[in-house]
């Protein structure tokens, strides 16, 4: 079974879009993803789904938050093939003390992004 993992964004930042971790953890498994597990109270997910594609994903996952905790949050999910494409093709390889400034931006859809830049 395929690893995904989803990034929501700009949860548990203050007070505003609060999105307890077990509450996310419980969400995707009633989707019907499998080995749910969260980082901390980051908003990031990993699980495993038999089938579906991240944008699918990224789509129900959003749209149930919004259904159950009344919280309207991007969320961008990547499979664990895509993140090791993204690390294994990085140009820039920072020193090991560097590591935690190492920063990645991630979009669900590019063309959504290329074409938000035209206007």
């Amino acid at each position: 079974m395929p690893t995904f993992v989803a990034l929501l964004r700009g949860v548990n930042v203050g007070k505003a879009k609060r999105v307890p971790m077990a509450e996310l953890r419980t969400l995707l498994s009633r989707l019907g993803y499998a080995r749910v597990a969260t980082l901390l109270n980051s908003g990031n997910a990993v699980f495993h789904a038999p089938r579906g594609t991240p944008a699918k994903h990224s789509a129900d996952i959003a749209a149930a938050i919004f259904a159950q905790l009344k919280v309207t949050v991007p969320v961008i999910v990547k499979s664990a093939s895509e993140l090791t494409a993204i690390v294994s093709e990085s140009p820039i390889t920072p020193a090991t003390d560097e590591h935690p400034r190492f920063l990645v931006a991630f979009v669900q859809d590019t063309k959504a992004l290329i074409e938000s830049r035209r206007h």
